[in-house]
């Protein structure tokens, strides 16, 4: 296919290049597109970039070549869409949940697919006329496909009828695998026990259990060192750090996701305490545990359920549960076995999470046109995405 007369628009929320730019403050994620942007801009005749929501109204071509837009303020669908005509392109890539932008695109014949990176909102009573508007734009015949990050978030685009044949999961292409760092093993008791949590500070991530958890190790014996990663209901927290006595408790607001898996490989325990009623997304952080070896000590949270197994690559206890979390914790620190099988399940654990098709390979593969079926195969319908839990390797009580 001749590529060199495609114009290429990526629309989004935000247009975070410019300012990323100058500054260097691009992430991982927003450094793969750009460099997926830019590759293009050598082969089509343009690549560009617009934001829907901006503080100013600016037109301007980076110095990678690709070319960045912002609508401005306010950012109506008025603006926009002058803004999206204006570029004149025969392909736009959609990360914006906007049935306006989709019906533009099939009325001006322009092909289309969706790339999301955010499930649709919570259904009231309007969200769920604003999705089914939006499923039905997504099901046009002019769309060709609607990538979502994760299957999670597919299955989500799913129950607001999306087309499963036309969905794809996608990811992030990894920046560290398993295969780089060694299973660890215990060869003796750790003095200090270094525990991490990575995630949000409410009680409803079992923040609360996991303090009371650490407190009753405490007294059984343990020197504990315990990291809580992230933001929220800190000071709360902190008091009741300062009440049950933890002497060593470290609040981190925040992590580099870069630095994420290195954090990780240092602790002896990741600890993932989510309750039942917290909404739960915790797939980066479980890739970077079963990446770094470091065995896992979980809530039974349904949504740990698809990725992790009671003895296969985690400790799993009833969530809320503050005793049965000490437990859990207790014996896999005093059974050297069963944390090392658990450390070298996680690569096999990890590679059965990452997903054939990246943000670029889908992408790549559209552009060229030629390849519909290698994109097929990997629609959410596919038996691929139909997981088998693995037997466990062994029982602890």
């Amino acid at each position: 296919m001749d590529l060199q007369h495609l114009r290429l628009l990526l629309i989004q929320g935000n247009e975070p290049y410019r300012h990323g730019m100058e500054t260097g403050t691009l992430n991982p994620e927003q450094l793969t597109i750009l460099e997926g942007l830019t590759t293009w801009g050598f082969q089509l005749q343009e690549v560009g970039v617009l934001g829907c929501a901006s503080d100013e109204a600016y037109n301007e071509v980076l110095d990678t070549g690709v070319r960045v837009i912002g609508s401005g303020l306010p950012d109506t669908n008025e603006s926009i869409l002058r803004r999206l005509a204006d570029f004149c392109p025969t392909h736009l890539v959609i990360d914006v949940p906007d049935p306006a932008l989709f019906r533009w695109a099939t009325r001006q014949q322009v092909r289309c697919v969706g790339m999301f990176r955010d499930n649709p909102r919570e259904p009231g009573l309007k969200q769920r006329w604003d999705n089914y508007q939006l499923s039905k734009a997504l099901n046009h015949a002019g769309v060709d496909w609607v990538g979502g990050l994760g299957i999670d978030k597919c299955e989500s685009l799913a129950q607001i009828g999306v087309l499963r044949d036309k969905l794809i999961p996608w990811d992030w292409p990894p920046s560290n695998r398993a295969e780089s760092f060694e299973p660890k093993q215990l060869s003796e008791r750790p003095n200090p026990l270094q525990l991490t949590y990575v995630g949000p500070l409410f009680s409803t991530r079992g923040i609360g259990d996991l303090l009371v958890a650490t407190a009753q190790l405490k007294g059984q014996g343990w020197n504990i060192h315990l990291k809580l990663v992230g933001q929220g209901d800190r000071q709360r927290f902190e008091i009741q750090a300062k009440r049950l006595q933890l002497d060593h408790v470290e609040f981190i607001d925040h992590v580099p996701d870069h630095s994420l898996v290195y954090l990780v490989r240092q602790a002896d325990v990741v600890v993932m305490p989510s309750r039942h009623e917290s909404p739960e997304n915790s797939n980066a952080l479980l890739n970077h545990c079963l990446q770094a070896h470091t065995p896992i000590v979980a809530s039974d949270h349904p949504m740990f359920a698809g990725s992790l197994s009671h003895g296969v690559n985690a400790m799993i206890f009833p969530a809320g549960n503050a005793r049965a979390l000490s437990k859990s914790i207790d014996y896999l620190l005093t059974h050297p076995d069963t944390y090392g099988k658990l450390s070298a399940a996680s690569q096999a654990s990890w590679q059965s999470m990452q997903l054939p098709v990246h943000w670029l390979s889908l992408l790549e593969h559209w552009l060229q046109g030629a390849e519909r079926h290698w994109l097929q195969q990997y629609a959410l319908s596919a038996p691929l995405y139909q997981r088998q839990q693995p037997s466990p390797l062994l029982q602890p009580s």
